[in-house]
């Protein structure tokens, strides 16, 4: 399986022992993790020129399309770009695990409701522990490719839709699959 990782570079000098354990602990998961949280200054980070920053973002982009799941550290206010990236993963539906030291809850982005958004909170000795059980969770809420075949009326339903209401097809589906979830008594009762 494959994570991607971001947690603020700016704090980087006092918690880069704190951000390698993360990637650590998703590495002895057998994930394969995408980041550079861990190997990027913070002068590098905020000496990249336009096209960099660019090119940085279309990275980001595709990091987190490959995952099948987000890790961020969210314990510093103010950290913009993670907010964001977390917003991205939900908003495509990945699932997303948010940690936070005791005592620096992100308290704007807990307002992010969403099944999908796992918040943690740990401390110095249990980091691991919480963090494995977050990617249990996490595994368990992951997507399931699922194909099937379609009429050409109905792929032209379903482009004319994306087009229009900019959603997905995918998402539109899911969408009307879940809306019948709601409604069906004999599935409620299984």
């Amino acid at each position: 399986m494959k994570a991607y990782f971001t947690a603020a570079i700016f704090q980087k000098d006092k918690f880069d022992d704190k951000y390698n354990q993360i990637v650590d602990i998703l590495k002895s998961n057998d994930f394969e993790v995408f980041e550079d949280t861990t190997k990027v200054s913070y002068q590098e980070a905020i000496d990249k020129t336009d096209s960099e920053r660019v090119d940085y973002y279309k990275r980001v982009l595709k990091w987190i399309d490959k995952s099948n799941l987000v890790v961020a550290e969210a314990s510093f206010p103010s950290t913009l770009s993670i907010g964001h990236e977390i917003t991205l993963a939900s908003e495509k539906g990945k699932p997303v695990i948010v940690l936070y030291m005791k005592g620096r809850d992100p308290s704007f982005l807990l307002g992010l409701k969403s099944e999908k958004v796992i918040w943690v909170e740990y401390n110095d000795n249990n980091l691991k522990e919480v963090l494995t059980e977050a990617l249990v969770k996490a595994k368990d809420q992951s997507d399931v490719r699922f194909n099937f075949f379609v009429s050409p009326k109905i792929l032209n339903y379903l482009d004319w839709i994306a087009k229009k209401r900019m959603t997905p097809r995918s998402v539109f589906l899911r969408d009307l699959i879940e809306k019948e979830m709601k409604k069906d008594k004999e599935y409620k009762d299984n």
